[in-house]
């Protein structure tokens, strides 16, 4: 977080896992929940969630103020 510049992001391309026809091990899908209960309390704020890919989300942050 410290190492971002200025107004820096940090994105987070995730399989979804609450489908389960992605064939990939459960270990290595995570929920929007689950990545933002993740990265919030190391300082990061949730910017914006983008849905346009069939298997994963991708999931915006900031570091807070």
């Amino acid at each position: 977080r410290r190492s971002l510049k200025p107004g820096g992001r940090v994105v987070f391309i995730e399989y979804r896992k609450e489908d389960p026809s992605i064939p990939i091990q459960p270990l290595h899908k995570m929920t929007v929940r689950e990545v933002r209960d993740e990265l919030e309390p190391m300082g990061f704020e949730f910017v914006e969630l983008k849905s346009f890919l069939p298997t994963q989300h991708i999931i915006i942050f900031t570091a807070s103020r």
